[in-house]
């Protein structure tokens, strides 16, 4: 990919956001073996109604004369002092390649300022894992969903910069 540009999501980007998270979260589906995941099973009016309560960011990105195509997206909503971050989603074919790690920057400086950051995860899902705490986040809790599936909880407090 020669450009990647992060932006604020548009009601216009939902079906391809819906596209890509489909995508993306195709995988943690089959490592839970659970088809019901939110990311999932989000229709498209729900997301659309997300854009009134939470900040969505996507990257897009092209490769030379390719139309821009959004290959990321990520969300998070302010409730009180903590920004709750969600739905972060790479296209598969460009994970571990850093651009998630771009989106979690950017959707963090997008809703500042806050005291803390708030996300979670599947509790197999140890390349997250190991990316949130690199970014900075700590394990909080974890919790047990169902017998295939616990999300553990991370928090991240925030910089100077960051906080109120």
């Amino acid at each position: 990919m020669d450009t990647l540009e992060i932006r604020p999501a548009r009601p216009g980007d939902a079906p391809q956001i819906l596209e890509l998270q489909r995508l993306a979260y195709r995988s943690v589906a089959e490592q839970y073996d659970d088809v019901t995941l939110p990311p999932l099973t989000e229709t498209l009016g729900d997301l659309i109604t997300g854009f009134g309560t939470h900040t969505i960011l996507v990257a897009s990105g092209s490769g030379g004369d390719a139309a821009a195509a959004i290959v990321g997206t990520v969300r998070a909503r302010v409730v009180g002092d903590t920004a709750h971050v969600g739905r972060l989603a790479v296209h598969p074919a460009l994970q571990g390649q850093g651009i998630g790690r771009q989106l979690l920057v950017a959707i963090e400086h997008a809703v500042a300022p806050v005291d803390r950051y708030e996300l979670f995860t599947g509790h197999r899902s140890e390349r997250s894992l190991t990316m949130y705490e690199r970014a900075g986040y700590r394990r909080l809790r974890t919790v047990r969903e169902s017998d295939r599936l616990s999300l553990t909880f991370l928090e991240k407090v925030a910089t100077t910069g960051d906080a109120r």
